[in-house]
């Protein structure tokens, strides 16, 4: 999450049977909580999620701060057209709950052009006072219930003028690969902006 917390969500019980066994579209609440990991390595259990979710299933951030749930290994929810019975495949939406506490942070404006590795760059916030931190997290690549492309990055915050932050990149591609990541701004309760998107690139040579 953009604060430093883990949130782990999907789970079921008998569901990957392939026709051979026990299907349950009604798994026992205790194998479908969301969690919720602090700083300090206590979980909190969460929301019980409607579906149960398997193998095929997905958790996505997005750059408001909730979280995309969907996905099953049971097929036979995903293809069902009949909304109203408890078979359909859904999408399922947590709100963490930074997203109940009040103001958030801003972030306003970044670079247009793309960001290069080892070097300064420039944002705008109206709530200059209320930055503790900056991150880039990866776009979800998530598929059979693993995200290949999870990545979160503290940034350091070089200066503060006015409405301007000057953020530091990561030193190379070591440390994030090229691409597009998702920029946090986030207050000393680990409560984040919305995010805008910047991209990293290497340095051009000539």
């Amino acid at each position: 999450m953009p604060g430093g917390t883990l949130f782990t969500v999907n789970g079921s019980f008998h569901i990957r049977n392939y026709g051979n066994g026990m299907y349950n579209p009604n798994a026992l609440p205790k194998y479908r909580h969301t969690e919720m990991r602090d700083a300090q390595g206590s979980w909190t259990l969460g929301p019980v999620q409607r579906l149960p979710r398997g193998y095929h299933s997905n958790a996505v951030l997005m750059p408001d701060g909730r979280v995309m749930v969907t996905g099953d290994e049971a097929q036979q929810i995903a293809n069902d057209p009949d909304i109203k019975d408890d078979m359909h495949g859904s999408i399922e939406i947590f709100e963490p709950w930074y997203l109940h506490v009040g103001d958030r942070p801003e972030l306003n404006q970044v670079p247009v052009d793309p960001v290069r590795y080892h070097s300064a760059f420039s944002v705008d916030t109206r709530t200059p006072d209320k930055i503790a931190g900056a991150v880039l997290i990866a776009p979800s690549t998530v598929t059979h219930s693993t995200n290949s492309n999870q990545r979160h990055l503290k940034l350091r915050i070089n200066s503060v003028n006015d409405t301007r932050l000057t953020l530091q990149t990561p030193p190379s591609a070591a440390d994030a690969p090229p691409g597009w990541y998702m920029l946090f701004l986030v207050d000393d309760r680990g409560v984040p902006s919305v995010a805008k998107w910047v991209k990293l690139e290497p340095a051009q040579t000539s």
